[in-house]
Formats: structure tokens, C-alpha cells, sequence
């Protein structure tokens, strides 16, 4: 579906729009659901380098940023960068928080928030990555509900011992 999709938005946008990066990042996904961690890395350095570039040259996309933070902080975790995967999640919280007022509870922010603790759990940071599930649990449960299968996800993370 994905190699339809490239040459019809080759067709409707100029060269270097964000779009490209969205493809590429599900390109990324696709690739990591079969298990190829190294084309998956390719696509997600690919996602990030096209979006950078989008917003370097002012044009739009910046919104996409945490969410590619979030998927190479994912990646990097499987590819055993665990300190590069705590600092990209802790930037896609950082960007996520800005997008919000304090008190709001967000999807996305549970996302930031569960990209954070894994991270931490992977630095062998028990106690401050269940405080991070737990902040993810609370986001979730306002906005997806207690029953979403991310929001169970989050509490049974947040409730795990050392």
C-alpha cells in the first residue's frame, strides 16, 4: 500500500514535504512489525532527517516530531540504544508537555509518558520508570478510557515490582 501511496504524493507535493517523513515513519513501522531492525533504523533516520529538513526550512511538520521521537525511542530500545532511547523520549515528553496546559490530559502525552518509562526500565530505573507508567496510566485512562487495551497496558507497567 505504501509503494501506491509514494507516487501519488510525489505527484501532489514538492520535494522535501513532511508527508514524506509520515511515509517513511510508517515505512519504519512496517518494517519493525517483520522483524528487520536494520531497515527499520533506515526508515526512521530517514523519517527524522526529511522532517528536519521540512522544518529547517520553515515549512510544516514540527507537530510530527514527537511522534517520531516516540518511534525511534521505541526502536532505539530494541537496537539496544537505551541511553539515546531515554533522551529522545524525554524530548518527546518535553515537546508534548509544551502542547499542553497543565492539568490537561492527553493521548499523547500518556504515549511521551510510556516511552519514558520504558526507557527508564530498560536503564534498570524501577521506581522512577512505574512513576512515569503511572503518569501514563492517569493520561490514558482521561483520555482513551480504563478499558482501552493502552491504558491496561500503563496500569499493569505501573504495578510491576523492581
Amino acid at each position: 500500500m505504501l509503494d501506491q501511496v509514494e507516487p501519488r504524493l510525489s505527484k501532489n507535493l514538492p520535494p522535501g514535504h513532511y508527508a514524506f517523513s509520515s511515509l517513511a515513519s510508517e515505512r519504519e513501522l512496517t518494517a519493525l512489525a517483520s522483524g528487520n531492525l536494520a531497515a527499520a533504523d533506515h526508515f526512521s533516520r530517514l523519517a527524522m532527517d526529511i522532517l528536519q529538513a521540512a522544518i529547517k526550512d520553515g515549512k510544516q511538520g514540527a507537530q510530527f516530531l514527537p511522534t517520531l521521537l516516540g518511534r525511534q525511542s521505541k526502536l532505539e530500545l530494541k537496537l539496544g540504544q537505551v541511553d539515546q532511547a531515554a533522551k529522545d523520549a524525554a524530548k518527546q515528553l518535553s515537546m508534548a508537555q509544551s502542547s499542553f496546559e497543565p492539568g490537561q490530559y492527553s493521548s499523547n502525552l500518556g504515549y511521551a509518558y510510556l516511552n519514558v518509562g520504558m526507557a527508564l526500565q530498560a536503564q534498570g530505573k524501577a521506581d522512577a520508570a512505574r512513576l512515569a507508567f503511572g503518569y501514563a496510566t492517569k493520561h490514558f485512562e482521561s483520555a482513551l478510557g480504563p478499558n482501552h487495551p493502552d491504558t491496561r497496558n500503563a496500569v499493569q507497567l505501573a504495578r510491576m515490582d523492581a
